[in-house]
């Protein structure tokens, strides 16, 4: 069925349940899981007034390389082949999607998964929806996983 699946992870409680979910198909499918994390580091496009950014981008950066390791920890462990990427370009806000779509494109994934929280409204206009920008743009199908409790849009 699926030979390669991306997940997409960012350390929420519906990330790492799109986790689980990604594991348990790519074992169902003997598919190979590709984790990627995209830190989000747009805030280097703008001047906002903080202090060392330099050193917020490194912790940024070390805390996905954490993250990777726990979710490939994982999908080992559920005997799933895995190779985790973290992407670190500087993005214009709101394009996490667009990141994770490059990587869908650069390793041949035939599956996308990722979590959704489910906004609505203000929230999610000014928050953004990597899951909506996903639904957009991807040319392969997309599977979002809902934290339970998550608010459904209408």
């Amino acid at each position: 069925m699926y030979q390669t699946i991306l997940v997409a992870v960012d350390g929420s409680d519906c990330g790492d349940l799109a986790l689980a979910e990604a594991i348990r198909l790519a074992a169902v499918c003997k598919a190979k899981l590709e984790i990627v994390h995209v830190v989000d580091n747009s805030y280097l496009k703008y001047d906002m007034g903080y202090g060392n950014l330099g050193d917020l981008r490194s912790d940024l950066i070390k805390a996905g390389r954490k993250l990777l390791a726990q979710a490939q920890a994982q999908a080992r462990a559920a005997r799933v082949a895995c190779h985790t990427e973290l992407v670190d370009e500087i993005l214009a806000l709101g394009d996490i999607a667009m990141a994770i779509n490059d990587a869908v494109q650069r390793v041949h994934a035939d599956l996308v998964v990722v979590g959704t929280h489910g906004r609505r409204g203000v929230r999610r206009l000014v928050m953004g929806s990597v899951a909506q920008g996903l639904l957009c743009e991807s040319k392969v199908p997309v599977l979002l996983v809902r934290a339970p409790g998550a608010t459904a849009s209408r």
